[in-house]
């Protein structure tokens, strides 16, 4: 059987690295993983050269139909006349400048943090944080696609009468697909690393200020996290597929659904307090919850522990996946669907 299974999952493998699509998604995974990376270093950059900015409001400015924009903090601090606004009146530029050197105080652990979040190892956990959100679109597309492109194109049935063994069939499949997801996040950390050490040799020296202490044990949990939070989303989204027999709804209903608990927590929560208890046993934020991620839409409320999170993950991912199993040995196997 484990045999049978292993030979599977090679062939799924054969199948699926032939197709563009895998690649494509590899490559939103890459970009957004190197978002993260140069977004962080330029943020930083940018918090060198200004010391902070503070928006002023139009109504402080002394000439009328103005918009609200914004002032250096290094310029207001200079001491040069030349740096200082000249549209503002003598109280404002005072007020502005006590706000100023009220940021300046925590300038260097600002610059420390912003300089963790692009070099090696805090710039892992930073990056993962937004490929892993990805992730789960991008894994909710591939597993649609590698389950129901049998159903459309009719294949499925001919595999099966080959002696092909329901249960080792998709067990295979679902073993390919959580074996691309956790290469993809080493291809994603791989290409991270590289940009980091190029990013920290184009920052230079490194802030004096202790920054937030980002070990490379934490850097090993947060992609272990990152690959572990994929698993119930790539159940969610085989199930629906086996249960529709179609690519085209598993895709529509793992993209959609991921933004769509999201807007009904925020929607919800912010109505009826006693939503968010029930809330807290939804699947995409148990997800936030589990990886630490932000909660979502605005008033989506408190997340809950990793402890919980795991638990309602692993249950997820049990129930969805068995209901799947079953419902794939029990039903017959019709004949292609066309498109999917």
């Amino acid at each position: 059987m484990i045999a049978n299974i292993g030979n599977l999952a090679i062939w799924e493998w054969f199948k699926l690295r032939r197709r563009w699509m895998l690649w494509i998604l590899l490559v939103f995974a890459l970009l957004f993983a190197q978002l993260a990376v140069w977004g962080a270093f330029f943020s930083y950059r940018s918090l060198q050269e200004t010391g902070g900015e503070l928006t002023v409001p139009a109504s402080l400015q002394q000439q009328q139909g103005r918009i609200p924009r914004t002032v250096r903090c290094n310029d207001l601090l200079s001491g040069d006349a030349a740096r200082q606004p000249a549209d503002l009146d003598a109280q404002v530029l005072t007020g502005l400048t006590a706000q100023c050197r009220i940021q300046q105080a925590a300038l260097p652990a600002r610059l420390a943090r912003g300089y963790a979040n692009f070099t090696l190892p805090g710039s892992i956990p930073n990056a993962l944080g937004t490929v892993q959100s990805l992730g789960l679109i991008l894994m909710a597309i591939l597993t649609a696609s590698a389950i129901g492109i049998d159903y459309g194109a009719g294949t499925l049935r001919s595999v099966l009468t080959q002696g092909t063994g329901r249960w080792p069939y998709l067990t295979a499949k679902l073993l390919t697909l959580a074996f691309l997801a956790m290469l993809g996040l080493l291809v994603a950390v791989a290409s991270v690393a590289i940009s980091s050490v190029v990013a920290s040799g184009l920052a230079g020296e490194a802030p004096a200020a202790a920054g937030t202490a980002v070990t490379w044990t934490d850097a090993t949990n947060a992609l272990f996290k990152a690959h572990v939070s994929l698993l119930p989303y790539i159940t969610l989204t085989a199930f629906v597929t086996v249960v529709a027999r179609s690519s085209a709804a598993g895709m529509a209903i793992g993209l959609g659904y991921y933004f769509f608990e999201q807007l009904i927590v925020a929607l919800f929560s912010s109505l009826f307090s006693w939503f968010q208890n029930v809330a807290d046993f939804f699947l995409v934020r148990n997800i936030s919850a589990w990886t630490g991620a932000s909660g979502g839409f605005p008033g989506a409320g408190t997340l809950p522990d990793a402890t919980q999170a795991i638990i309602v993950l692993g249950l997820y991912t049990l129930i969805l996946g068995g209901v799947a199993f079953w419902l794939f040995e029990r039903r017959d196997v019709q004949g292609a669907t066309g498109g999917g």
